[in-house]
């Protein structure tokens, strides 16, 4: 994140690498401490803790392949999926808050150009 907020690698621009991470820092960003799999839940309520506490207005959420992998409510991915996005889109119309969902195409070779097919059911997303 900070490379691309410097707009350059400063791996090889050490003596920057000071300023950039100062100004970055000042940048009213918060992150959740999840890592692996959440439930839709656990995330929800961060969320809405985080718009009540910091006066949110865009969240990231990274990404929806955590979320289905944990999800219970059904063996239907898609009714899971579809169920995930409806509660993303009624906290957004609840807290006037913009979510921006990460959605992970699958693995393929090199040579062959990613297609609907290569995100699965999240092409519907």
């Amino acid at each position: 994140m900070l490379t691309q907020f410097a707009t350059r690698r400063l791996e090889d621009q050490l003596e920057l690498y000071d300023e950039w991470a100062d100004r970055f820092e000042d940048l009213p960003l918060y992150f959740m401490t999840f890592h692996g799999q959440q439930n839709i839940k656990t995330v929800l309520d961060t969320m809405q803790h985080a718009v009540y506490m910091y006066d949110i207005t865009h969240v990231v959420v990274d990404n929806l392949q955590f979320m289905m992998g944990h999800e219970q409510l059904s063996a239907d991915r898609l009714a899971a999926q579809d169920f995930i996005i409806g509660a993303f889109r009624k906290f957004a119309t609840d807290n006037t808050c913009h979510i921006t969902l990460v959605i992970h195409p699958r693995k393929e070779d090199d040579e062959k150009e990613l297609q609907t097919a290569s995100i699965f059911g999240s092409a519907k997303v």
